[in-house]
């Protein structure tokens, strides 16, 4: 925390002159809301993961309808690839329409992190997509699968085992001091709290794609749902 911090009291310190330019004085706070939020984010994610060492952390299902869970997310996205003039598709196709009993924000978590990940470790004009589908393997409920892979910087295979472990982050040119190394150890746990589970495929230079598979029964509100819907 003591990175971030020191950034804001500095910038400030540099914007409070009197003799800079109104421009530079306007880059220097920007520098310094920056990384007023790095370090927001960073205390939102280590009270998480103390919430999740000490079992504190509990998922609490509400019936969710995944696409419009989906459809809420895609939004921050797209305005931050945006900004990279990356391009960022989403295939959910051959999802079902379904109502889920699933933890709302724990689910949002999961789909931001890995996303804005991917945004972030992938250079400018790089490419984004999110894919979503069903895979039916026991009983009338398919799995849920959700697959965030990019053409980005990707990892080395010495530091894949590591993706999860907190503040982990791999050294590399030019990405030094991008992000809190919560994010991934976050995704892990909701995703093990959620009974699912959670593989990388990743080669330095070429990008990264991650698959969550989770499974989740329908919601009682479903059948509600969808007779209001016809």
């Amino acid at each position: 925390m003591r990175t971030p911090l020191n950034a804001i009291t500095g910038f400030i310190r540099m914007a409070k002159k009197s003799d800079i330019p109104v421009a530079t004085r306007d880059e220097y706070l920007e520098k310094a809301d920056q990384s007023c939020a790095l370090l927001i984010a960073l205390v939102d994610d280590t009270l998480t993961i103390s919430k999740a060492n000490s079992g504190k952390l509990k998922i609490q299902p509400e019936p969710v309808r995944l696409r419009e869970l989906i459809d809420s997310i895609i939004f921050p996205i797209q305005a931050a690839a945006k900004k990279k003039n990356i391009t960022f598709t989403v295939d959910y196709s051959e999802a079902l329409d379904r109502t889920i009993m699933a933890d709302k924000l724990s689910l949002q978590k999961i789909f931001l992190n890995l996303l804005t990940n991917a945004v972030k470790y992938t250079p400018d004009g790089g490419n984004v997509h999110l894919d979503i589908f069903n895979s039916f393997v026991n009983g009338s409920h398919p799995d849920s699968v959700i697959v965030v892979r990019d053409d980005g910087i990707g990892m080395s295979d010495e530091f894949i085992p590591h993706i999860f472990e907190p503040f982990s982050q791999e050294k590399q040119r030019g990405y030094e001091s991008i992000g809190t190394g919560l994010g991934l150890s976050i995704v892990k746990k909701l995703v093990d709290m959620m009974g699912g589970t959670i593989n990388v495929e990743s080669e330095k230079g070429k990008g990264t794609a991650f698959t969550v598979r989770l499974h989740f029964e329908d919601a009682e509100s479903a059948v509600t749902w969808e007779t209001a819907s016809k």
